[in-house]
């Protein structure tokens, strides 16, 4: 603890881990690959267990409110519930939860940066972690073809198209701060013609996990 403030150890130090987002092209993705992987959920990526995502955050203290018995049966399986919301406390935070200072842009070093968006936060906690590489998965930062949003059906309201440019800016303030604070650090974007995402490398999801290339 930093104050009232958790701070992740290093615990996944020149490692590799996993970030799953919320993007429809992960529809229909064997979570199983993850299984022996260090891996992090965005949001209402936890609903897939704490086995699948031992770790999840979340950014809007809304996402607390809406998903609250949720969120208490995860935690009570095991899974860690991460987030840097400075607006939770009139919620009655639970004990379980993992609350992190909170900067608004960039790339925190002893907190943890927003940039608009839990993805970019998850990121950030990645590093913190001490990871040398970060896979990204359905970070697709656009609808998909269907006009959803997500590979999930967790949330009731609707996603605008225009949400994502905010999204994406966020990413490049983050990604300015990484290669300054985490130059050693690379981080894959791994999809199949699925995402606007532009700032980190891309590599195909469906060949990565055919070849089994990362341990």
């Amino acid at each position: 603890m930093v104050g009232k403030h958790w701070f992740p150890d290093p615990i996944w130090e020149d490692e590799s881990c996993y970030i799953i987002g919320g993007g429809p092209s992960l529809k229909g993705f064997d979570w199983n690959l993850l299984k022996d992987k260090n891996r992090i959920g965005c949001n209402a990526a936890f609903y897939l267990g704490a086995d699948i995502v031992p770790i999840m955050i979340f950014g809007d203290a809304q996402f607390l409110k809406q998903h609250r018995s949720g969120l208490d049966s995860y935690a009570k399986a095991g899974g860690w519930v991460v987030t840097n919301s400075t607006r939770i406390e009139k919620l009655d935070p639970p004990k379980y939860l993992k609350q992190m200072k909170k900067q608004l842009k960039g790339c925190g070093i002893n907190c943890l940066a927003w940039n608009g968006n839990t993805g970019a936060s998850a990121i950030n906690l990645a590093l913190l972690f001490g990871v040398n590489i970060i896979y990204l998965l359905g970070f697709d930062m656009q609808l998909g073809k269907n006009g959803k949003a997500n590979f999930h059906d967790a949330y009731n309201q609707k996603t605008e198209a225009k949400t994502y440019n905010r999204f994406i800016r966020g990413m490049v303030n983050l990604s300015k701060d990484v290669r300054r604070f985490f130059p050693k650090v690379k981080i894959i974007n791994l999809e199949d013609d699925t995402s606007a995402l532009g700032v980190f490398p891309k590599e195909s999801l469906k060949e990565h996990f055919s070849e089994r290339k990362v341990s």
